[in-house]
């Protein structure tokens, strides 16, 4: 039987350095907390140093331990097989999709910031370990290799974690932590890997060698000229050169060719189209057919050139070329917008296939497979119409979904979880503003108000997403927030006072039920109904306290009521046309999601979020590591987000919040920043202007 490889000989052994790692660690923490205490200038700064390295002096033994297993623990998962080298996607169950929160965003920005200290402090030390590492495994080429298991985001996500484990810091005194103590893993991490590529070098191991590469071919740098404007397209036919421009006389002006639904445009129009959009002075602009063919062939050019599309959609598009160029002598609208159906067709080729890393993998594979043959039916003569075009978008469009759906399937539960958190999100703010007017006005304890206020609205809001607001238990649950207020209430009369002691058991009974609902802690509980037990004594003991006769109201009473009454009188003419909001009964509440805030209609800046769409790539920063994840599914009021990656068949849940802090800190963005069609237009005005 072989015995383990070089390469796992010496992960054991780096793994045994985890424990003197962890010690230095810690020991040099402190050491760089007490010497940069001096160094800072703000009274809030030392506070915070003081109270970080108090808590390390009062758990260093703990922290220095789960230090050492974490880091132990991180390697080990880096290593260890996660589908045994298939394609196929692992089971999914439910506790693998945890959501990330704010709460797990702010802790992966924190890890790529101790990741971006440890690269610029061993850049170096660690390239060269990469290098010792694919010689120890046998590789003869530094290109392609797997994740490194002893890379910077492992020590960085283990010390997060075993900080978040051990120290009871507040989220600003362990983000002071980890810029202290980033700074010295970092040092130490250039140490250590230093010190193991000596030790390989000592025996006899050679670091495998870099070798020059060719520049690849950068991305086109933005222009500002938007194809999304429109005629952007067709204004491109102004920067050909003078001899291109001249190269043919213009067709003959002829009266405009109306549009003939289901029958193609010819070339023709396209002239007359541009001569009626020309000032109205000066010469009009007019273009001829060698022109539109010149500008067509450079655009498709760039995007056969474009080394960001998989060589198998290249080979598509190359294929399309004829058949663009077939519409563009029928249909005008090719050249004043992007969202001609021949674009949109090209651009969403590449956007699917723009995640995939490799050109056979199974998704990109089963789309190859399924669009080929519908790529076909667009290249003979003398099509494309833009029915087919059309069809082929619809196709694809219908491949992403069925596609989605099928990974979906996988974890049914935890889609309707986020679709019930999603509408509780929705619903939360109608319910709180509705409490708030039934409890404004009325004396209440403070710690009473906070209850209905925070908890009781959780209470309603799960009572309305479960069932509707005719269900008896959402009637009683809405009814119990007019209960609870008129019970603390002091009784008038003797009758009032009875009553009171009828009603107090089914109301108990019923905040016990919903506070049971929401999981609240039993402690918690116990405190609520503590409270109101000694209120509710009271007012059953003591005598009813009959209300006071009413007083003769006084001069400035008299004027409030006539104003009062001048402001109940009937509406004015305006005042039916801009009438002013009124007030919503609990019960008459919606079921179905309701927008509210900024997208209530305020006008507000295009949020990244929104942007997004099924199908759609983006580069996410989760768990210490860059993850290309293809958005599968959004919720309705998209509240929160589902992607999935190439980690395993990993599926990965986000909140809308997490996705926009990610997004704040650079560590979230989309794939393609500009869709294939704007990179060959960016690329064919820098040609031009060289």
């Amino acid at each position: 039987m072989a015995g383990p490889s070089p390469y796992h000989q010496h992960i054991d052994q780096l793994l045994g350095r985890s424990p003197e790692l962890a010690a230095q660690l810690v020991a040099q923490t402190q050491d760089a907390l007490r010497a940069a205490s001096p160094d800072l200038a703000m009274a809030q700064d030392r506070s915070l140093l003081f109270q970080v390295a108090e808590a390390i002096q009062s758990h260093r033994a703990a922290l220095v331990e789960a230090l050492s297993t974490h880091i132990r623990n991180e390697v080990q998962g880096s290593i260890k097989p996660t589908n045994h080298g298939t394609d196929r996607p692992l089971e999914i169950k439910l506790d693998q999709l945890t959501l990330v929160d704010e709460a797990q965003a702010e802790q992966d920005i924190e890890i790529s910031r101790t990741v971006q200290l440890i690269d610029l402090a061993a850049e170096w030390e660690w390239r060269e370990f990469q290098a010792f590492c694919a010689t120890l495994q046998g590789n003869t080429t530094l290109k392609g290799l797997p994740d490194n298991p002893f890379r910077p985001a492992v020590y960085a996500r283990a010390l997060s974690s075993a900080a978040q484990q051990v120290l009871p810091l507040a989220a600003n005194e362990r983000q002071m932590l980890l810029r202290v103590s980033g700074r010295v893993l970092a040092d130490l991490l250039k140490s250590f890997y230093a010190q193991a590529c000596a030790d390989w070098r000592q025996q006899g191991f050679n670091p495998l060698a870099y070798k020059a590469v060719k520049q690849p071919p950068s991305r086109p740098h933005p222009t500002g000229h938007d194809i999304t404007q429109p005629g952007a397209l067709q204004s491109l036919l102004d920067k050909l050169p003078a001899s291109m421009q001249q190269g043919n006389a213009p067709l003959p002006p002829r009266a405009p060719v109306p549009a003939i639904p289901g029958q193609p445009l010819t070339f023709q129009a396209l002239h007359d189209a541009t001569e009626a959009q020309a000032p109205s002075m000066g010469q009009p602009r007019t273009y001829t057919q060698e022109q539109v063919m010149n500008l067509l062939t450079r655009l498709f050019t760039q995007m056969h050139a474009d080394q960001g599309v998989q060589p198998a959609i290249r080979q598509m598009i190359g294929q399309l070329q004829p058949a663009v160029m077939r519409v563009a002598g029928q249909d005008p609208l090719l050249l004043q917008s992007d969202q001609h159906p021949a674009w949109r067709l090209i651009n969403q080729l590449a956007s699917y296939a723009s995640g995939y890393t490799e050109p056979d993998q199974v998704g990109l594979t089963d789309f190859l497979a399924f669009i080929q043959p519908r790529i076909q039916t667009l290249v003979p003569p003398p099509g494309p119409t833009l029915a087919q075009l059309e069809k082929a978008l619809l196709d694809i469009q219908q491949f992403i979904e069925q596609q989605s759906q099928t990974q979906l399937q996988a974890a049914p539960q935890a889609v309707a979880q986020l679709q019930e958190a999603d509408l509780r999100l929705s619903l939360r703010p109608i319910l709180l503003q509705q409490v708030e007017q039934q409890t404004t006005g009325i004396k209440i304890k403070p710690s009473i108000r906070d209850f209905l206020l925070g908890p009781w609205v959780d209470v309603l809001c799960l009572a309305m997403v479960t069932g509707s607001p005719e269900d008896d238990e959402a009637q009683a649950m809405m009814a119990t927030v007019d209960d609870l207020i008129h019970s603390l209430q002091r009784p008038r009369t003797l009758e009032a006072r009875e009553a009171l002691r009828q009603v107090l058991p089914d109301l108990i009974k019923r905040l016990q039920h919903g506070m049971a609902r929401i999981e609240m802690p039993q402690a918690e509980q116990d405190a609520v109904l503590k409270e109101l037990m000694g209120i509710h004594g009271h007012h059953l003991l003591a005598t009813p306290k009959p209300a006071k006769p009413p007083a003769e109201p006084s001069a400035q009473e008299l004027v409030a009521r006539m104003r009062a009454e001048m402001a109940a009188a009937p509406p004015s003419p305006d005042q039916r046309r801009h009438p002013k909001a009124v007030d919503t009964h609990i019960g008459s509440l919606p079921t179905v999601p309701m927008m509210y805030g900024d997208e209530a209609g305020a006008p507000s800046p295009m949020n990244w979020a929104d942007s997004l769409h099924k199908g759609m790539w983006c580069k996410l920063f989760m768990q210490g590591q860059w993850t290309t994840a293809r958005l599968l599914w959004t919720s309705t009021n998209r509240q929160f987000y589902m992607f999935t990656s190439d980690k395993a068949g990993r599926m990965h849940s986000m909140t809308r919040r997490a996705l926009e802090r990610l997004r704040a800190e650079g560590l979230a963005t989309s794939l393609e920043d500009r869709s294939l069609m704007q990179r060959a237009v960016d690329s064919v005005l820098q040609d031009l202007d060289s």
